[in-house]
């Protein structure tokens, strides 16, 4: 009798495990569909598309002449605030030479020293911009100005 016994659990224990097995793998498919339609169709943005890409705007080469007397050699790229910011400021760009050939005679060869200095006088070249912008009724549009070429001549 206690062999009877021992066989009726364990077939009883077999269609158990199967049941469960079946409720794991049913469970898994279900959240798996349902992470994989979430991602696809929840309208979200990927974070690429989210990213703006910067803008710049090249100016051509500057030279002026230094509050020292020395001659420097300039070429700055403008990173802009929009893309298509760089078609509605080109018209602008002989008043942004003569802006930066202006800004580069208040300076000297010992202003320009260290990282300090010509962050300042990135600083000064984007405040010039902007003001100028400012003062032809175009909103400020210059984040930044980035030194292509900086060059001090004898």
């Amino acid at each position: 009798m206690a062999v009877a016994d021992t066989d009726l659990p364990a077939s009883s224990s077999g269609l158990s495990d199967w049941l469960l097995e079946l409720v794991i793998g049913v469970v898994v498919v279900v959240l798996g569909g349902s992470v994989w339609a979430y991602t696809h169709f929840s309208g979200q943005p990927d974070a690429q598309q989210e990213r703006p890409k910067p803008a710049w705007l090249a100016m051509p080469k500057i030279m002026a002449q230094m509050a020292d007397g020395r001659m420097v050699n300039i070429k700055v790229n403008l990173q802009l605030a929009k893309d298509k910011d760089a078609d509605e400021l080109e018209p602008h760009i002989p008043a942004f030479t003569a802006l930066i050939e202006e800004t580069g005679t208040h300076i000297s060869e010992d202003d320009l020293h260290g990282r300090d200095g010509l962050k300042r006088f990135s600083h000064d070249m984007k405040v010039s911009l902007n003001g100028y912008l400012k003062t032809q009724g175009v909103e400020t549009r210059v984040k930044n100005v980035a030194f292509d070429e900086l060059m001090l001549m004898p």
